[in-house]
C-alpha cells in the first residue's frame, strides 16, 4: 500500500500550493522587515523589531482565526450550489471581521505604555513603541483582504489571492529601503519605516485583490451581490460563525502567543537572547506559514467531504493530508540543520557575534521541532473542516499555555539557559499539541463512519 493516495495528494497539492505562494508572500514580509532592520540597523533594532512584531502578531492572530470560519462554511455551500448561502457568510464575515479589527487596532494601541512596566531592555523600547503604533494601523486593511481571501479559497480559487500577496511583498521590500534609509526624498524613519512600508503594502494587497476576484468567473457574482444592508443580517449566521471563529481564534492565540511570549521571557535575560530568538523564529515561521498551505486545502477538502456526508474518504484524505505535512517538514528540518551556521548570517551585522552564535544553536531545535509543527496545524486544518473547533482550543490551551510557557520560564531564566532553555520548551508544546490534535481527528473520523454505517 502507497504512503500516500494519489489523487488525494494531487487534489490537496492543487490547492495548497498557491496557498503556500500566498504564505510564502505574507511571511515574507516579516521576514525581509527583520532582514533588512537587522542589516540596516543592527541587533538592538532587530529586538526592537521583534518585541514590537510579538506583540502585534499576538493581537492580531486572534482576528485572522475569527476569519477562519469562512472557508468551512462556504466549501459546504459550494458543495451543495448554494450560492446565496455563500453571499450570507460573505457579508456575515466581513462586518464580523471589521469589528474585531477595530477592537484589536484600539488594544493595541492602548498597551504601547504597559511595554514600560515588563522589565524589557529599556533602550530597545522608543522603536519598539514607534514601530507597533504604525503596524496598529494595517489590521484594518488586513482585515478586509482576509475576508476576501478567505470566500474566494473556500471557492477552491487561490491564485488570485497569491497574485495580490506576491505584489505586495514585492512592495514592501523596495519601501522599507526607501522609508528606513531616507531615500527618493522621505526622511529617514528606522524601524517606524519598516511598519510603514507594511502598511501600505497591506493596503495595496487588499485593493488589488478585490480588483482580481470582481473580473473572476468564479468569484464575480459574490463580489457584485455583496450587500451591507441590514434586513439581509441575521443572529443566527453570526452565531455560527463566532462559534466557529472563536475556538479557532483562541487555537491560533494560544499557539503564536507561546512564541511572542518567549520573545518577553528572552527580553528578561538580554537583548541578545531576543535577537537570536527573532532570527529562529522568522526561519521556524517561514516553514510553518508554508505548511499552513496544507491546512488550508484540508479544510476546503474535508469541508466537501463533510456536506458530502462521505465520512470514510474524510477520514482518508486528513490521513493523507497530515502525511504530507510530515514528509515536507522533514526536508524543512533537514534545510535547518545544514544551514544551521548560515542563515542567522542573514539577518544581523557580522560582528554581532554572539547572537549569531546563539541563532545557529536555535536552529538545531527548531529543525527538530519541524516535524510536529507541520502536523499539529494540518490537524487543525482537518478538525476545522468538520467544524471541531472547541476541543482543539482546549488542547492547544494545555500544550502551550499550561506546559510550554511555565516550562520555557523555568529553563529560560531561573536554571539560567536563555533563549536555548525557552526554545526546548516550545519543541516539547508543539510535539504535545500534535500528539493529542491528531488522536481526536482519528477518534472523531473513526465515530462518524461507525455512526453512518448504522443508519
Amino acid at each position: 500500500m502507497a504512503f500516500l493516495h494519489k489523487s488525494y495528494t494531487k487534489e490537496s497539492l492543487k490547492l495548497a500550493l498557491p496557498v503556500m505562494l500566498t504564505q510564502l508572500g505574507q511571511v515574507s514580509v516579516q521576514l525581509f522587515d527583520n532582514i533588512i532592520v537587522g542589516n540596516l540597523l543592527g541587533a538592538k533594532a532587530l529586538a526592537a523589531v521583534s518585541l514590537g512584531n510579538s506583540l502585534f502578531i499576538s493581537v492580531f492572530i486572534f482576528g485572522l482565526g475569527i476569519s477562519f470560519a469562512i472557508p468551512p462554511l462556504v466549501s459546504q455551500a459550494h458543495s451543495r450550489l448554494r450560492h446565496e448561502r455563500i453571499n450570507s457568510v460573505f457579508r456575515h464575515g466581513f462586518v464580523l471581521n471589521m469589528v474585531v479589527g477595530l477592537l484589536l487596532m484600539a488594544l493595541l494601541l492602548l498597551f504601547r505604555p504597559v511595554l514600560y512596566h515588563l522589565n524589557q531592555p529599556e533602550e530597545i523600547l522608543p522603536d519598539t513603541i514607534a514601530f507597533l503604533t504604525v503596524m496598529s494601523f494595517s489590521i484594518l486593511p488586513f482585515m478586509v483582504f482576509q475576508t476576501l481571501r478567505e470566500v474566494s479559497e473556500g471557492l477552491g480559487y487561490t491564485i488570485g489571492v497569491t497574485k495580490a500577496t506576491i505584489l505586495a511583498n514585492i512592495i514592501n521590500i523596495a519601501l522599507n529601503y526607501v522609508f528606513i534609509k531616507g531615500l527618493l526624498g522621505f526622511p529617514e524613519m528606522g524601524v517606524q519605516g519598516s511598519a510603514l512600508a507594511t502598511l501600505v503594502a497591506r493596503i495595496f494587497m487588499m485593493v488589488f485583490l478585490y480588483y482580481i476576484l470582481v473580473r473572476h468567473h468564479s468569484t464575480r457574482r459574490y463580489i457584485k451581490d455583496f450587500s451591507l444592508k441590514v434586513s439581509q443580517f441575521s443572529q443566527k449566521m453570526f452565531s455560527k460563525m463566532l462559534r466557529l471563529g472563536l475556538p479557532t481564534a483562541l487555537q491560533m492565540f494560544f499557539e503564536v502567543t507561546a512564541f511572542a511570549a518567549a520573545a518577553f521571557v528572552c527580553g528578561l535575560v538580554s537583548a541578545k537572547d531576543i535577537a537570536s530568538h527573532q532570527i529562529a523564529l522568522s526561519m521556524a515561521s517561514f516553514t510553518f506559514n508554508l505548511c499552513i498551505g496544507f491546512s488550508v486545502a484540508s479544510t476546503v477538502m474535508i469541508g466537501r467531504k463533510l456536506g458530502e456526508r462521505n465520512f470514510t474518504e474524510l477520514r482518508a484524505v486528513g490521513i493523507n493530508n497530515i502525511k504530507i505535512s510530515f514528509l515536507f517538514m522533514s526536508l524543512c528540518g533537514l534545510f535547518f540543520i545544514f544551514g544551521k551556521d548560515i542563515l542567522p548570517t542573514f539577518f544581523t551585522k557580522k560582528e554581532d557575534v554572539e547572537v549569531i552564535q546563539l541563532a545557529s544553536k536555535l536552529m538545531i531545535i527548531a529543525a527538530l521541532f519541524q516535524l510536529s509543527d507541520g502536523i499539529q496545524v494540518t490537524a487543525l486544518g482537518v478538525l476545522r473542516g468538520i467544524q471541531d473547533v472547541k476541543i482543539p482550543s482546549y488542547l492547544t490551551f494545555i500544550a502551550y499555555w499550561v506546559i510550554t510557557l511555565p516550562l520555557g520560564y523555568l529553563l529560560c531564566v531561573p536554571l539560567k539557559m536563555g533563549a536555548f532553555g525557552m526554545w526546548i520548551a516550545l519543541g516539547l508544546g508543539l510535539t504535545l499539541s500534535a500528539v493529542m490534535l491528531v488522536v481526536r481527528f482519528l477518534r472523531l473520523s473513526k465515530r462518524r463512519i461507525l455512526a453512518s454505517s448504522l443508519t
